[in-house]
């Protein structure tokens, strides 16, 4: 009986119905010539780069078989050290990162591990700055280090070589922003500040006169400078969805929205984590959130409780809200954790509204 004959056509929906290992992408790239094409645009559409040695071979790579560039959209430079290797990165190295940020189609980098410790000396050299979308710099690999921090400068010459970027993320570093006389206006869309120490300046120094800035995720240790910082931008940018997180020093200043701030009349999702939200946080929220479509409160430090919930949310609380998201008790002090007797009544007064209760 002859063989069944397979549909080259099918092997795209193959790879795009799931995320594949890309040990299995070089696998399914020796079945067939057919194979090896679809394979090789998904392999290199945006590697993953997690040691000096690959980035040398990979440099190589890319210089021998030159036909591979087109395929590269994205890049993402996370070097560490290995185990029982060298502590440090020669002129090697160097020439290998220069090579692989000089690819001209990248629209997405992601700068972490070793070369996340002053970025911006390797953001120089991209050669092609002015299409990129999206830029990260990770430092989370880095984040518990003794000899070196995970660190990144912004000024005027970062302003104007990715004025063009939609989405940048700044994770686990130490953040300098530089002032400047000299207005710019950035394309951001999405800025993400996550365990981000701000060492000297102001976001609004970074945003400058950025119009096209939706979404604002920030999180930190402490309160102390990060809740100024996010009130000033809620003062002088219309958000669409603020995410403001902190960790181990909870904020007790319930005060974020307690004076007029103009940008928050566009908020439609609001996320806080270890901020304190009592009853009048929530109804200075609904004076100056009128959009409000997603509200998620989060952790240990809400003194309200369920039974008040279910009168805020019974009250008409923000008109516009479809999903909302509690935390599991009551810090009065201490924290309570809440039982299931009150759930009927938490999910009636939601189903009347119209809101999905998350859990």
């Amino acid at each position: 009986m002859a063989g069944t004959l397979f549909i080259d056509d099918l092997i795209p929906e193959i790879l795009a119905f799931s995320s594949w290992w890309p040990r299995d992408l070089s696998r399914l790239a020796l079945i067939s010539p057919s194979w090896l094409l679809y394979a090789r645009k998904q392999l290199y559409s945006k590697p993953s780069l997690r040691s000096f040695p690959s980035c040398i071979r990979f440099a190589r790579t890319i210089q021998s078989s030159p036909h591979l560039c087109s395929l590269i959209k994205g890049i993402e430079l996370c070097p560490t050290f290995e185990d029982n290797g060298p502590r440090y990165f020669g002129a090697k190295e160097i020439r290998a990162i220069r090579m692989i940020l000089a690819l001209t189609g990248l629209k997405s980098v992601t700068l972490g591990g070793e070369i996340a410790v002053c970025a911006e000396r390797f953001l120089n050299c991209l050669t092609h700055p002015h299409i990129l979308e999206e830029l990260t710099i990770d430092g989370s690999l880095l984040a518990h280090s003794l000899s070196a921090r995970p660190s990144f400068e912004w000024d005027e010459v970062m302003a104007n070589k990715f004025a063009g970027v939609q989405k940048l993320r700044l994770l686990h570093l130490e953040l300098d922003i530089m002032y400047t006389s000299s207005p710019y206006q950035l394309q951001l869309a999405d800025l993400i500040l996550e365990s981000v120490d701000i060492i000297s300046g102001d976001i609004s120094w970074l945003l400058q006169n950025t119009s096209a800035l939706r979404c604002l995720r920030v999180s930190g240790e402490s309160s102390f400078d990060l809740g100024e910082q996010v009130s000033v931008v809620l003062q002088n940018y219309h958000l669409e969805s603020l995410h403001y997180a902190v960790g181990t020093s909870p904020s007790w200043d319930s005060m974020l929205f307690a004076r007029s701030l103009a940008g928050a009349t566009s908020l439609r999702s609001l996320y806080l984590d270890g901020v304190r939200v009592d009853s009048e946080t929530l109804h200075a929220i609904h004076a100056q959130c009128p959009a409000m479509e997603q509200l998620y409160v989060s952790g240990r430090y809400v003194p309200l409780t369920r039974e008040e919930w279910v009168g805020c949310i019974a009250s008409g609380l923000f008109p516009a809200l479809r999903k909302l998201g509690l935390p599991e008790g009551t810090f009065c002090p201490p924290f309570i954790k809440w039982t299931a007797s009150l759930e009927p009544a938490l999910l009636n007064a939601c189903a009347r509204r119209g809101v999905l209760l998350l859990h």
